[in-house]
């Protein structure tokens, strides 16, 4: 079984949508003990990391999340679901400044473009630049347009945790990553059109 974790940070319709075009498998959750069956988690989403974390934190899922990918299971994050593997973020919506910590799955942070030329958010089709073969982007081309929008991105991400890249005015920031059972696009596969489905495609059929 596939479970999507409802975690109230939206783009739920859409995402599952997707998900029923190639498995009748899966379900819509937002309890931890709903977890046990799943094969494979998707966390999808928008918004701050702050509040997406906060609400895993409400919800239970923090140490269940941990405990099932540490045994195994296949974790595929979407935008916010995304961001949220990696260490911390500087999206504090306290207004402290304080560095809110992320699941910690895989080494990063999550930091603003900041200062020109960017335009925040990075809004809108963009390429994605794929570095080496990996499972996910199987039949995608290297330089596909994907949807975006965000206006934090991954820095200080390991190379060996990086399958593909997007440049933005001169900077060059990870959008996927794959490593053993982690997955994660910080655009929306869902709303890429065909390729984009094709990620989703290719994440269920590694796991089912």
């Amino acid at each position: 079984m596939i479970a999507v974790i409802d975690f109230g940070m939206g783009n739920l319709h859409s995402c599952l949508k997707a998900v029923a075009r190639y498995s009748k498998d899966f379900s819509l959750i937002n309890q931890p003990e709903q977890m046990l069956k799943a094969k494979a988690v998707i966390l999808p989403g928008d918004g701050a990391f702050d509040a997406a974390m906060r609400n895993l934190h409400a919800l239970g899922f923090i140490g269940p999340l941990r405990d099932f990918v540490s045994s195994g299971g296949y974790l595929f994050g979407i935008c916010i679901g995304f961001q949220i593997l990696f260490e911390d973020s500087d999206e504090d919506l306290s207004g402290k400044g304080d560095l809110i910590p992320g699941l910690g799955f895989i080494p990063g942070n999550i930091r603003r473009f900041r200062g020109k030329p960017y335009t925040v958010p990075h809004m809108g089709w963009n390429q994605i630049l794929i570095s080496r073969k990996n499972k996910i982007l199987k039949n995608i081309a290297r330089n596909e347009y994907m949807y975006f929008i965000h206006s934090y991105r991954a820095t200080e991400v390991p190379a060996d945790a990086v399958v593909a890249n997007c440049d933005y005015y001169e900077e060059k920031f990870p959008v996927v990553i794959e490593k053993d059972n982690l997955f994660g696009t910080q655009f929306h596969p869902e709303k890429s059109d065909y390729e984009g489905l094709k990620i989703l495609e290719n994440f269920i059929n590694l796991v089912q």
